[in-house]
């Protein structure tokens, strides 16, 4: 296998749990870096203080990003979901994004990496727009924006390491099934994006699936085969931020 880049996102943070503690305290032991996209609407005080310490004691291992604004489905017709997508107005997709990106600034200040998920990965033509025009760096949904962006990389994580039920909510997958899509994903080599949601870990059996599949990781790492890197690294923005 050709040398390839990886980097990690775990999307819908935005409180403190046991789950996101032991996963974060993993991937940090092991020099694993993470884009952690938080709900902007949703993050409680706690969670953004934990977050502001671990940016601030391992800078180049997380970056901070944003995840939408409130994290609802605006698609009344039935379907794929959006927050941002065909049914809302540049008006109105700015307006969120803005907010979202002012409370992001405002609970992480220079912590804060510019970086722009779109929830349920829904996005359109407008969605990019208002993406380039607030000045983020990166832009980061389940596939390419399929039109050259201007000024922001182009980050997809198309690899999802979760399933998703009937009602469209996450679910765990099992270590084989995970083995196999990363192993696809690779032949293609570049830059392969994993995502995951850390909430749906809630058995054993699922935290040791997922601690293996991030073992996978880092032995093909050590064997001089795969590059992980974060958000920051990839779109050549310092980490380092004084605060």
């Amino acid at each position: 296998m050709a040398l390839v880049t990886a980097f990690l996102r775990d999307d819908d943070v935005w409180q403190d749990d046991d789950v996101f503690f032991e996963l974060d305290a993993f991937a940090r032991a092991n020099s694993l870096p993470v884009n952690y996209a938080v709900i902007p609407c949703r993050l409680e005080g706690r969670m953004a203080g934990v977050l502001r310490e671990a940016k601030l004691s391992a800078p180049g291992l997380l970056d901070i990003v944003q995840h939408g604004y409130k994290h609802i489905n605006y698609n009344s017709a039935g379907g794929a979901k959006y927050e941002f997508g065909p049914g809302r107005s540049y008006r109105q997709q700015y307006r969120d994004i803005e907010a979202g990106m002012k409370a992001m600034a405002s609970s992480f200040g220079p912590l804060f990496t510019p970086a722009f998920v779109p929830p349920y990965h829904g996005f359109n033509a407008t969605t990019l727009k208002v993406v380039e025009a607030l000045g983020f760096s990166v832009f980061s949904a389940g596939k390419r924006a399929g039109v050259p962006l201007t000024g922001v990389a182009d980050l997809p994580a198309e690899v999802s390491l979760n399933d998703y039920r009937a009602d469209g909510r996450p679910a765990a997958l099992d270590l084989p099934v995970m083995l196999g899509k990363a192993r696809r994903a690779f032949r293609e080599g570049g830059v392969i994006g994993f995502v995951y949601h850390h909430g749906v870990i809630r058995k054993t059996a699922d935290m040791k699936a997922m601690k293996m599949f991030l073992r996978f990781l880092i032995r093909l790492r050590e064997s001089g085969q795969l590059r992980t890197a974060g958000f920051s690294e990839l779109a050549g923005i310092d980490p380092h931020c004084d605060t």
